[in-house]
């Protein structure tokens, strides 16, 4: 099937399939200078209408071809996978020269591990059974944070709190193998707000995950931006994924009630105000940790060691950046004041030297 054929046949307008073909050579020669030092030599790419097929590598006509219905109904990060995947064959081909083995061999699996690539065709995280038990538990808990009655959210999101716990003290303290992944959350966007920021750094300093916000591309928008990515263990990402879209809800739901109460015309004041709500569930979780580390009575969680090497490996190459911040309005304080008084308890443990937890004074892992 020719191209013209096959953008009839996958309903994709012809400017927006040459400039999907135009993307995968940009990320693929992003890949070739992070990942390989520009070893490889660029081939052939090029968008097929195969629909089971994610993705192929082509050694005889040195082509790497990539589903159109999988740019245009998965993530970008999961088709930059696929193509990383490709590359890893094309690596073995062409720099290691190893012809001789199964496609997915110990040499693809080494290429794999330089190009930060899934070896399996689909990147799908796997999962251990106790995973996979804790995490229908999990997901049983949290069904019964949809109910309207705040108190009853709040109680099924602090059981699950205790579960996830339990679940990284002993993975981390018995040092067990782990499983590490990564996801997506929220929309791709060219410039963040505040209060986004700081959801972030409320996910990454209490919920058990690191976090980026990663170069991506919203393919059927045709935008380039970036996306807030979680790396950790499949039962956190869950946890982070329900947090997030938690409080990303919750600031939705008190600006009504603040505009109300204030006879507020418009909605100039409601990005500081997003931002000084979070801000102060920030600073409240913050305060909760200092004074347990204080008293001794609970658990400090510091950080997984194995997890940052995780993350480091994906993203050698990170940038911290600063932000200027918010102009401290009256909208901007009293959501600081609004978020101090949200109740979503953290994950709070401690750690061993290299990452993970202890029993803080007086205490101990429960």
């Amino acid at each position: 099937m020719n191209s013209v054929a096959a953008e009839s046949a996958r309903g994709i307008d012809g400017e927006l399939w040459t400039v999907w073909n135009r993307k995968l050579y940009h990320w693929w020669l992003h890949y070739n200078e992070e990942y390989l030092a520009g070893r490889l030599k660029t081939p052939l790419i090029e968008l097929s209408p195969a629909v089971r097929t994610l993705g192929q590598w082509d050694r005889t006509h040195r082509r790497i071809s990539v589903s159109v219905a999988h740019v245009r109904g998965d993530p970008w990060m999961a088709v930059m996978d696929t193509l990383r995947h490709e590359m890893a064959h094309q690596y073995v081909d062409e720099i290691l020269e190893v012809n001789d083995e199964t496609p997915h061999s110990a040499a693809f699996d080494r290429a794999c591990h330089q190009l930060r690539c899934s070896p399996r065709a689909s990147a799908t995280q796997a999962l251990g059974e106790e995973d996979e038990r804790l995490l229908r538990v999990l997901k049983k808990v949290l069904s019964l944070a949809a109910s309207p009655n705040e108190h009853e959210a709040q109680a099924a999101v602090e059981k699950a709190r205790r579960l996830l716990l339990d679940y990284n003290a002993d993975v981390v303290a018995l040092d067990r193998e782990r499983d590490f992944g990564n996801r997506c959350l929220g929309p791709i966007k060219g410039r963040r707000s505040s209060w986004e920021l700081w959801l972030a750094m409320i996910l990454n300093e209490f919920f058990f995950v690191e976090v980026l916000w990663a170069r991506s591309y919203d393919a059927l928008g045709d935008r380039d931006g970036t996306v807030l990515t979680v790396y950790g263990t499949a039962t956190n990402l869950e946890m982070a994924e329900y947090v997030y879209a938690y409080l990303s809800q919750l600031i939705y739901r008190l600006w009504p009630q603040y505009v109300q109460r204030l006879g507020i015309q418009g909605n100039r004041e409601r990005q500081g105000y997003f931002a000084g709500v979070l801000q102060g569930f920030h600073g409240k979780l913050t305060e909760r940790e200092r004074q347990s580390r204080s008293a001794g009575r609970e658990l400090v969680w510091i950080g997984d060691s194995r997890l940052v090497e995780y993350y480091r490996y994906h993203n050698p190459r990170v940038v911290t950046r600063k932000t200027g911040g918010v102009v401290a309005s009256d909208a901007f304080l009293d959501g600081v004041e609004e978020g101090r008084r949200v109740s979503i308890h953290p994950p709070v443990a401690a750690v061993t030297a290299s990452g993970g937890l202890l029993a803080a004074r007086g205490g101990g892992v429960k």
